[in-house]
């Protein structure tokens, strides 16, 4: 894998696998990342803390940056190239995967980062499950509570790119003179939302393994061991503690209720109900 794929590899990673939670104060907490493929792995960061720090992962010098307000002078000053977003035309085509779109205050922009990913996609840390940027230093959980606190966006769709507030694109050494052109293989689809999942095995009190499907904001789902089989072919199987798997099967509930909550939703469930019907679902294959 290239420079390039890595470090949009790793953006996808922490922005729609990863649990990635946004927070200024604890913003270096995504150097935890560091070697890390699990899918819910949570850690908290802020937009340019998780480009600099993906960017690192794949190879790349970061230099001097540390912010969006020095990151245009510290990027340019080891390598990166500098275009003015204005020579884009606004036009995905003239983006390569890679490229981190900054809006820098200082140029009339509003503070944000965030990387292009190929196909049309941005990878970025947006802001915290309060709406706020202190993330779990004031209240809001340590990991992605909204499924929108680390996302992968459409570039089209992206609020920055629709008002036209992005002011620079800070390209990788290695594609300065590079013609853009679109990765060598392709990113999967955003999974963060109603279907970024995983699946976990534990020992059931029934002295039998139990499998469930835990997603970011649908809930969970029991599986028998050949659906868990199925799935495990594309995500793979973690194993955990009963108490973890419990305590992972009602988190995914909650969260299930909180996005229900914030769309007027009449799809609520009982979380104690709904964990325990997982739960006992294991009953079946025990007889």
């Amino acid at each position: 894998m290239s420079a390039v794929q890595d470090l949009a590899q790793r953006l996808y990673w922490m922005s729609a696998i990863a649990d990635g939670g946004y927070s200024q104060p604890h913003r270096y907490d995504v150097t935890r990342t560091r070697g890390v493929t699990t899918p819910g792995f949570q850690f908290e960061t802020d937009c340019s803390a998780m480009v600099l720090e993906a960017a690192r992962q794949a190879g790349y010098p970061t230099g001097a940056a540390t912010y969006t307000g020095d990151m245009r002078a510290g990027l340019e000053a080891v390598g990166w190239a500098v275009i003015p977003y204005a020579q884009t035309g606004g036009d995905a085509d003239n983006l390569a995967t890679g490229d981190l779109l900054l809006s820098e205050s200082a140029s009339g922009g509003v503070g944000h980062v965030a990387g292009y990913v190929g196909d049309e996609r941005l990878a970025e840390a947006w802001i915290d499950g309060l709406g706020d940027i202190m993330g779990s230093a004031e209240g809001d959980g340590p990991g992605d509570d909204t499924g929108g606190e680390t996302r992968v966006i459409g570039f089209y769709s992206h609020p920055y790119t629709q008002a036209g507030r992005w002011t620079h694109v800070l390209r990788p050494p290695a594609l300065a003179d590079a013609v853009p052109t679109a990765p060598t293989a392709p990113i999967p689809t955003p999974t963060k939302g109603n279907t970024r999942m995983f699946v976990i095995s534990y020992p059931s009190e029934y002295g039998i393994t139990g499998y469930a499907l835990v997603t970011e904001s649908s809930g969970a789902f029991a599986l028998d061991r050949v659906g868990a089989q199925v799935y495990n072919d594309v995500l793979g199987v973690t194993d955990v503690p009963q108490h973890h798997a419990k305590m992972m099967i009602r988190e995914a509930w909650e969260r299930h209720n909180r996005v229900a909550a914030a769309g007027a939703s009449a799809t609520r469930v009982d979380i104690d109900a709904a964990t325990a019907a997982i739960l006992d679902a294991v009953k079946e294959g025990a007889k």
